[in-house]
């Protein structure tokens, strides 16, 4: 089964990430959403309880088997096999739960600046290859939803050529391309470069943003992660 046009491909290498709908099950999802709301510091009854919930971070649920379900018996790492290359990947962290919780407030806007996910923490050297980002309700616009800077993949890339691993805060200057929020129904699921700036959005809405975050990594991490080849694309055998 082919998950992703040619077009798709295409447009990933250019910005960095792809938006797929229903990629997993509905009844997969309803099971993690059963173990999140154990995890949360709110009454599921009462909206006025999730405002400034918690708690933040990731809650307590990643081994829980109903959360680990959501890559083992779905589609997911085949169509992320799909991009880097047949059998070439596995589960660096099992799906994170990242709530988002509502404000209170109105005066939504983006966010001016994220973050790069493994070159962060000084004299570490800690990488992935490609994020999964699900929501796991309905997200709506102003909501928390997952946002991206398109392009910017190809900025640390560039930058990683002639500086060290170890600088990742810098890599992406300060000129930035236009963030994109991305929000949308359950199932809901961005794929996204692993070099990619990305954070959650501010939550104006209602609802708490529920979704899920989870890393592959190539099966050869070790022997390649320090490598920045000129093709940027060398070791993603389902794009070239």
């Amino acid at each position: 089964m082919t998950y992703f046009s040619n077009e798709e491909k295409e447009f990933f290498k250019k910005n960095g990430y792809i938006v797929k709908q229903n990629t997993i099950s509905i009844q997969l999802i309803q099971q993690a959403l059963e173990v999140v709301w154990q995890h949360i510091d709110a009454d599921r009854n009462q909206a006025e309880s999730w405002i400034n919930a918690g708690p933040k971070g990731n809650l307590p649920c990643t081994d829980h088997p109903d959360i680990k379900a959501l890559i083992n018996n779905s589609q997911q790492l085949a169509m992320a096999e799909e991009l880097v290359g047949e059998d070439r990947l596995e589960v660096a962290n099992y799906p994170f739960c990242k709530m988002i919780y509502p404000t209170g407030e109105s005066d939504w806007q983006l966010p001016e600046r994220g973050h790069m996910d493994g070159y962060i923490r000084p004299g570490h050297v800690d990488t992935f290859t490609l994020g999964i980002t699900m929501n796991l309700n309905n997200v709506k616009h102003q909501g928390g939803g997952f946002t991206v800077w398109p392009g910017t993949h190809i900025i640390a890339a560039e930058y990683f050529k002639s500086h060290s691993l170890l600088d990742g805060k810098k890599a992406y200057g300060d000129q930035l391309p236009q963030p994109v929020e991305i929000f949308g129904p359950p199932g809901t699921t961005c794929f996204w470069h692993h070099y990619l700036m990305h954070e959650a959005s501010k939550n104006c809405q209602t609802e708490i943003r529920m979704a899920t975050v989870s890393r592959l990594r190539w099966k050869n991490t070790r022997e390649i992660k320090f490598e920045t080849p000129d093709n940027m694309w060398q070791h993603w055998d389902g794009l070239n």
